[in-house]
């Protein structure tokens, strides 16, 4: 169900099991269906948007709820937004905390941006990872969300100190008071990232053999300057962490910024062991993009035992039919998948009708 979110007033609806494919022109609320499931997921929007950004224009609340089943039975979510406070709430429960939500409702969402991921900056693949892990890995959200809170501290105190303090002893004290807690929560950041990246590297490294017919090979390898130390104890590694800020500190001064940290990780594609961001041809790249995000499900399903909700944001249309093909072969009979598009692709008109249901989008309303 949702109620006053984005363009949508009200609407309730039962999807397949299977296949959904939302229809209708550009602007009409396909690609907002999406972001509420999403939301119920991840707890914020994909789109990066805040919650009074998405409650619809003429209206002061938005609500949104689910229904779904896994393997332990029914579930519901929902949450309501009004007046910048949430209500969550698991089974008809209140929540007091976000870590009781995430990740009941798994999704991967996979927009034409996606597609860029290889050739994109670091940002956007840090933002890739982090989303999934944010789902997959109880708490990785707290570790992360205090990381980015201590480092916008530390900025702060870069950017306004006068020089005379920020040179002093007393500028480092200032200083040292967040970098304790980048330490000590960047450590937990790049041993579960590096975690991550390992899982998978295995699994994207078949599943783009199985995309490629075998001709290709794809590699992750994590770029970090503590990629190496990844498996330490998590105090260790704190304590090298602490030591890159402090002999940083001089540098991050001049510059009145943090250079070094987990904000600053990036991982690397390489295709046929050669730099695909950099020497990989655009369907090279985008085969490479495919296999991350289709290794996103994979992994869930390894660590968890069941497959996360596929959301495709108008991806479709961006992908040639052999890709299409491949994709829909992989997961249809796996994942619930939910995919936009403004007109039914021939791949999707060969499926057997038992197999989807179709959804006609227009100025808020479905049928």
């Amino acid at each position: 169900m949702l109620r006053n979110f984005r363009n949508y007033e009200e609407c309730s609806l039962q999807f397949h099991p299977k296949l959904n494919v939302i229809i209708g022109d550009n602007a009409q609320g396909k690609t907002n269906l999406l972001e509420a499931i999403s939301y119920l997921s991840l707890g914020s929007s994909f789109r990066g948007q805040p919650n009074d950004k998405i409650k619809r224009w003429d209206s002061d609340f938005f609500f949104l709820r689910a229904n779904y089943q896994n393997q332990l039975g029914p579930h519901s979510l929902s949450v309501g937004f009004q007046k910048r406070e949430r209500i969550w709430k698991k089974d008809e429960q209140p929540c007091s905390r976000l870590s009781e939500i995430v990740g009941q409702l798994h999704t991967v969402v996979f927009s034409p941006e996606d597609l860029k991921l290889v050739q994109s900056g670091p940002d956007k693949r840090r933002a890739f990872l982090d989303r999934e892990m944010v789902q997959l890995l109880r708490g990785y959200h707290i570790y992360l969300n205090n990381y980015k809170r201590a480092l916008v501290q530390r900025n702060n105190l870069l950017k306004q100190m006068p020089p005379d303090l920020l040179f002093s002893s007393a500028g480092d004290e200032q200083l040292a008071i967040w970098e304790e807690q980048l330490a000590i929560n960047g450590a937990e950041i790049v041993r579960r990232r590096s975690f991550t990246l390992q899982a998978l590297n295995e699994i994207c490294q078949q599943l783009h053999s199985e995309l490629t017919g075998g001709r290709e090979r794809l590699r992750l390898a994590y770029s970090c300057a503590w990629a190496e130390a990844a498996g330490l104890p998590a105090a260790k590694l704190a304590d090298l962490l602490r030591q890159s800020y402090v002999q940083g500190r001089r540098e991050d001064k001049q510059r009145r910024l943090t250079l070094l940290g987990p904000h600053r990780d990036d991982f690397a594609i390489y295709i046929n062991e050669v730099d695909g961001r950099t020497f990989g041809s655009q369907g090279q790249q985008r085969t490479a993009a495919l296999a991350l995000k289709l290794s996103e499900l994979e992994l869930v399903h390894k660590l968890s035992g069941y497959y996360p909700l596929l959301l495709l944001d108008d991806v479709f249309s961006e992908l040639d039919s052999s890709r299409r093909q491949a994709l829909l072969s992989l997961m249809l009979n796996k994942a619930q998948i939910f995919i936009t598009c403004t007109e039914i692709a021939s791949d999707l008109r060969g499926l057997n009708p038992a197999d989807y249901q179709l959804f006609k989008v227009q100025a808020g309303s479905i049928k």
